[in-house]
């Protein structure tokens, strides 16, 4: 069967759908691997309250993100509780300010001193990050993302710190494995991306009612119309003054002839489909887009009674299996919601997830809750349930040398094939995936303008 259309999308996330709303007067096709729509925003249901398994810090109203969850009605609640808390031992040393953590926990005077030094550099990269994100006049989102990129994109994150005291490397590999990477691995200016978000928490402070995947939920029913479930990609190529994609169905194999197509599925899933097509130049771009491991457990409890973590959003857990917990009902019982359990997210990224990622769920979620009874051992005897999710490919992370990429991926293939998604942004969001997605919709539009009627069959 062949179909023809004005864009073909490849993936359901975040990225895909957004390109796909705005594009929906040109009858979009999106096709989607998996049985849901989503990407790496997934959670479900579970009374008043919902677990999540992946991305769940939404932006302010005024972001392209923010403006669809007001659209469709959808409920997000500020984040109130306590940020920033380690997790030293067996004991939560909690709501701290980033300049008093060598001071508050209980470090050897040495790894206190060594901890301070490499704070006050990384504050200093925090801060310049921020600025350098601020849009110049002339500018457009693509040049910030190649300066944000630029900015310490040959350095490694360990060699910019030197060396540390264990105690304070301890800490800052989970900061490092928070973003998916080993300090050896990841650049100063993706770490210098986190720490200047860190310390501008605004514009992520928000959780949805209900759990996060509403949000795709919501849009996939908008589009319904224009999503195939159950659709893989299999290749991509030019035919004439367009494009054919091949697909996998459940109805069997697909042909898509379009005049342009959005790639909007992580880098590693799109180098298959791609190959035929690729340029040099893109394939060694796509080389250089580096995605490391999430092992996530959403864990709900059924107390009914005040525990420690109540007020508490998230936890840092340098020597624990994970190296964050997430309180996602925190928001939800700051509005006044009568308690019926908690939702905790646990995770343990880059080095700490690799070895988990072919593990039994039930020996992941085994090993991930005596490290939470050994952290709140109030938690025994409460956990109703777990949902475990090792993501191989959990995220992008700037490796040395990723902005060298950025101008092929911005360009995508051929002027008729654009690319969406986190990773080929600066910095891992919902907004700088759906801004990457109003960006390659955007250039659709102008092709669209210039292009005439859907290219007519190539000979045989």
């Amino acid at each position: 069967m062949v179909e023809e259309r004005d864009v073909v999308i490849i993936g359901a996330g975040i990225a895909g759908m957004t390109a796909a709303k705005r594009l929906r007067h040109h009858d979009p096709l999106v096709l989607e691997a998996s049985d849901r729509v989503g990407g790496r925003i997934w959670s479900r249901p579970c009374g008043e309250l919902a677990m999540s398994v992946g991305a769940h810090m939404f932006p302010p109203p005024d972001s392209t993100v923010g403006r669809m969850v007001a659209e469709y009605g959808l409920d997000v609640l500020p984040i109130t509780g306590s940020m920033l808390n380690v997790a030293w031992g067996d004991r939560v040393y909690r709501d701290m300010r980033p300049e008093l953590l060598p001071l508050r926990l209980p470090l050897a005077p040495a790894a206190r001193v060594s901890f301070a030094r490499a704070g006050l550099k990384v504050k200093r990269i925090g801060d310049a990050y921020m600025r350098l994100a601020e849009q110049r006049p002339g500018e457009t989102a693509a040049d910030v993302r190649l300066r944000l990129l630029q900015y310490g994109g040959d350095e490694t994150f360990a060699d910019f710190l030197g060396p540390l005291h264990p105690e304070a490397q301890r800490i800052f590999t989970a900061l490092c494995n928070r973003t998916i990477a080993d300090p050896h691995e990841i650049s100063v200016s993706a770490m210098a991306a986190l720490f200047g978000h860190v310390w501008d928490s605004g514009d992520l402070g928000r959780n949805m009612r209900g759990g996060a995947g509403l949000l795709p939920e919501a849009m996939g029913a908008d589009l319904a119309g224009h999503i195939r479930l159950r659709t893989r990609a299999v290749d991509i190529a030019f035919d004439g003054a367009g494009v054919t994609v091949t697909a996998e169905g459940p109805e069997g194999p697909l042909t898509v002839r379009a005049r342009t197509a959005i790639c909007a599925v992580p880098a590693p899933d799109l180098m298959p489909v791609i190959q035929r097509a690729a340029t040099p130049g893109l394939q060694a771009a796509l080389d250089r887009v580096r995605f490391g491991p999430h092992v996530v457990v959403s864990i709900r409890t059924d107390e009914t009674e005040p525990m420690p973590w109540d007020d508490i959003y998230s936890v840092l857990t340098p020597d624990y299996a994970f190296n964050m917990l997430f309180n996602h009902t925190n928001s939800l019982y700051a509005t006044g919601t009568r308690k019926t359990g908690s939702v905790l997210m646990v995770y343990g990224g880059a080095s700490r997830g690799t070895p988990l990622l072919d593990r039994p769920h039930d020996e992941i979620a085994a090993l991930y809750l005596a490290d939470l009874y050994r952290l709140y051992p109030e938690a025994r005897g409460h956990v109703a349930e777990t949902w475990v999710m090792p993501w191989a490919h959990a995220g992008p992370f700037a490796a040395p040398g990723r902005w060298r990429a950025q101008e092929a991926l911005e360009r995508g293939l051929g002027g008729r094939v654009f690319l969406a998604g986190d990773w080929v942004s600066d910095f891992v969001s919902m907004e700088t995936a759906a801004l990457t997605a109003v960006d390659a919709a955007d250039r659709v539009e102008q092709v669209l303008m210039r292009t005439g009627a859907i290219p007519a069959a190539a000979p045989a």
